[in-house]
């Protein structure tokens, strides 16, 4: 399928933590429909989060609004399908039956919804679109950290402008160095520096798809922008335990 984020993927990495990385990962054609129908007015007319720079629209009501590409519509609908969520088990397969006895039987035999259209699967999906405001280089929109435990995996499609001249916006794995034995909830489910250190970055490059299995050591970030005139886009996909489980657990402080 030309829309399937997961077409060239021949198998992942397993340092510093189980993700894959793909370059060109849709064919041109597909990726310049998606480009040129972008809706970054429909994205950022909606309440900004994160102190005011961050916009998502998640799947409802991307899926029924009339306003979004049909091209963007079927994205969606096959990215928070049952057959994409077992194409991200299959892909990860090895490391989940080594470390996760059981779950892929689980997985196997679950029902599988998009979130907040059927909230009535064992797990859920979801896609959105993100946009962050251009912070510059004196912070970035996300420090180290770990995502939700509920969630099982998540992958990040990127959408750059292609007017933007800005350096940084990098996607970025770290090692851990350390057993991860809380994450400050206020900021994001940050983790504390001085127990893991960035070992990988992916260029913030249109058309460039990476994801990752959310496992315990799963800790990442994205570099601060230098110089930015224009948004950040791209595309967020992921699929979660429905209040059936957890990947991993640590102690969440507030701050």
């Amino acid at each position: 399928m030309d829309l399937n984020l997961l077409q060239k993927a021949k198998g992942y990495q397993e340092w510093p933590f189980p993700h894959i990385c793909i370059e060109d990962a849709l064919p041109e054609r597909i990726y310049d429909e998606l480009e040129r129908s972008f809706p970054e007015d429909i994205v950022c007319n909606t309440p900004a989060l994160d102190g005011g720079v961050t916009y998502r629209y998640k799947s409802n009501p991307a899926l029924t609004d009339m306003r979004i590409a049909p091209i963007w519509r079927d994205f969606f609908e096959f990215h928070t399908s049952p057959d994409y969520f077992q194409a991200c088990v299959k892909l990860f397969e090895p490391h989940l039956e080594a470390h996760y006895p059981g779950w892929l039987d689980a997985f196997s035999i679950a029902k599988v919804t998009t979130r907040n259209i059927d909230n009535s699967g064992d797990l859920v999906t979801d896609c959105q679109f993100v946009v962050h405001e251009p912070i510059g280089m004196e912070g970035t929109s996300r420090t180290p950290h770990l995502d939700n435990p509920v969630e099982i995996y998540a992958g990040l499609l990127y959408m750059r402008n292609p007017a933007d001249r800005s350096e940084g916006g990098n996607f970025t794995l770290h090692e851990v160095t350390q057993e991860v034995d809380e994450v400050n909830k206020t900021r994001g489910r940050e983790v504390v520096s001085g127990v893991h250190r960035p070992v990988l970055e992916v260029p913030y490059k249109r058309n460039s798809f990476c994801m990752f299995l959310n496992v315990k050591n799963s800790v990442h970030s994205v570099t601060p922008r230098l110089q930015p005139q224009l948004r950040r886009r791209s595309i967020n996909i992921i699929g979660e335990f429905n209040n059936t489980g957890a990947m991993w657990q640590v102690k969440e402080v507030r701050s």
